[in-house]
């Protein structure tokens, strides 16, 4: 069974090549003709790039088109980036690692959507990035967070950073935990082979701003991670 995912990895890696170059070039078409439809684009690109890999999405849920909200998430897989594009409705940015705008087209794509990034071996920086999240929140765009900042290893779901949470108190921006489930079996970081299936992002409930000051920032975190913890069935990492 094991022989028969690794030789379907190898058939999708190869033939994932010539649909994603279409893409690409559809991506440079789109920024210089339609620049008011990035975010259609990036639904349109990441149902491709989905269905590429032979994955199998269901969004259990809603997330609310009628206000601006933070919307947390946990990061397991590098499809994510894919899955939160394809669920978030209306202008949306988010905060991404630094490293990622290095990478070959993916950085630049990353830029052409107004992603954001994140240099969190700099606290200035860092502090920066958090207050252009603030910015693009209060312009009218949901901002996507994954509090853990990098890729789990374990499956558990990581240590949350703080920065994001400090936002939601300083913008009174409500939060939303959505947990993904499913796209750390696909493709762990440590494993090179895919398992193609169903990934499902199981909607939270919104933590409203006016909990914030009962609940502080610890309070805060420890929320949203009880919440994904019970929307993805991992395990919290100590």
């Amino acid at each position: 069974m094991i022989m028969l995912t690794k030789i379907l990895s190898i058939f999708i890696y190869i033939t994932m090549s010539i649909p994603l170059a279409l893409i690409g070039i559809l991506f440079v078409i789109s920024v210089i003709f339609l620049p008011s439809k990035m975010n259609t684009f990036g639904r349109l690109t990441s149902i491709c790039v989905l269905k590429c890999l032979f994955i199998r999405l269901r969004i259990n849920g809603n997330i609310p088109s009628d206000r601006s909200l933070i919307l947390m998430y946990n990061h397991s897989c590098f499809i994510d980036p894919f899955l939160f594009a394809y669920s978030s409705p209306g202008k949306t940015t988010g905060i991404t690692a630094i490293e990622n705008y290095k990478l070959p087209v993916f950085g630049w794509m990353l830029k052409k959507w107004n992603a954001i990034p994140i240099d969190r071996s700099n606290i200035q920086n860092a502090k920066k990035s958090i207050e252009q999240g603030e910015k693009a929140f209060k312009e009218g765009y949901n901002v996507i967070i994954l509090p853990e900042g990098t890729r789990t290893v374990t499956g558990k779901i990581k240590k949350f950073k703080k920065g994001g949470f400090h936002m939601a108190i300083n913008t009174r921006a409500p939060i939303l935990p959505i947990g993904s489930k499913g796209a750390f079996s696909f493709k762990p970081k440590n494993r090179w082979y895919l398992k193609p299936g169903l990934v499902e992002l199981n909607v939270g409930e919104i933590i409203e701003p006016s909990r914030y000051d009962e609940l502080g920032v610890n309070g805060l975190v420890n929320e949203v991670r009880e919440q994904m913890k019970k929307l993805t069935g991992y395990e919290l990492e100590e």
